[in-house]
């Protein structure tokens, strides 16, 4: 079941608006239907909502490159099957073929993310029988148990309505002796951004809508270990502050790496309107830092 009060840290006027808006939509039962919290998105992230997220690479690949390298500075994937839950547009992907996997399948719910990923992998030179893709859902994947030495998992257990059970079906697939990895969003993750949108929403709009994302802490995500059964437990933390030219850079880069899936809330003909109107707020408000909290978090499978 999605939590349903805001895990993330904003300011407490944003946090009591934030969870009163979270309250109505269970009673509603608006934040009960994870299938139709999945299905938005996936519509932000195959750009139904925004042209944003075709600047994904561009704005924003330098980010996740970061958190890339991070996740995977000691992980072994010479000669192993590995799979990339969540691959986005492959830059954790690629990294695990740099480092030797013999076997990779790449997993992602939005079409377009997972094209773009195959892309930039047959531009590489990877053979075709290297790689497999498959658009799939975290908490229900297309393998059969105990199928890979490595599972990857980086930067979307925070956007899952049901973590718990994602995780547990991450387990299900690895095998014995098996590694996962996992990088999370951590409670500060874009505070700024977070913040200055949510002050620039058209409430009319927005009021009693759950607002679909739930960073943890390192204790969160080892019970949810625990509870799937994992052993050997190892998380870590690291903090950053990322710095743009200007509000408007800023902006792009939050734009782009979430794909506005909120926006599904707008009627179509004022998406754009109401985006710029968000950039401009960003531009105004000198919204030029955006913090960076990322969970790391390493398990076994006996």
């Amino acid at each position: 079941m999605p939590t349903l009060l805001w895990t993330g840290t904003i300011s407490f006027p944003l946090r009591l608006m934030l969870n009163m808006g979270n309250i109505i939509a269970w009673i509603t039962g608006n934040a009960r239907d994870s299938s139709a919290m999945k299905r938005r998105m996936k519509g932000g992230y195959n750009g139904e909502y925004s042209d944003y997220v075709r600047q994904y690479d561009k704005s924003a690949s330098f980010h996740y490159e970061k958190i890339s390298d991070s996740l995977m500075q000691n992980i072994d994937c010479r000669g192993k099957k590995v799979v990339d839950v969540g691959c986005g547009t492959g830059i954790l992907s690629l990294n695990a073929l740099e480092k030797g996997a013999a076997k990779l399948d790449c997993v992602d719910l939005s079409r377009f993310m997972l094209e773009k990923c195959r892309e930039k992998i047959i531009a590489k030179g990877y053979s075709a029988e290297l790689i497999s893709f498959h658009e799939g859902d975290a908490e229900r994947l297309p393998f059969n148990d105990a199928t890979y030495d490595v599972v990857l998992f980086n930067m979307v257990l925070g956007m899952i309505p049901n973590q718990q059970e994602a995780i547990i079906e991450l387990a299900r697939i690895l095998r014995p002796g098996g590694t996962i990895a996992l990088s999370a969003h951590g409670p500060a993750y874009y505070r700024e951004a977070i913040e200055a949108g949510v002050k620039a929403m058209n409430l009319r709009y927005f009021l009693g809508h759950r607002f679909e994302y739930w960073p943890r802490d390192e204790n969160g995500i080892k019970a949810f270990f625990r509870l799937a059964g994992l052993d050997d437990t190892q998380t870590s933390r690291m903090t950053w502050v990322d710095e743009f030219e200007n509000g408007g850079k800023a902006f792009d880069f939050f734009a782009s790496s979430t794909g506005l899936w909120w926006h599904h809330r707008l009627p179509p003909e004022i998406r754009n309107k109401e985006t710029e109107k968000t950039r401009a707020y960003f531009q105004r408000r000198h919204v030029t830092e955006i913090t960076s909290d990322v969970v790391f978090a390493f398990a076994s499978k006996k």
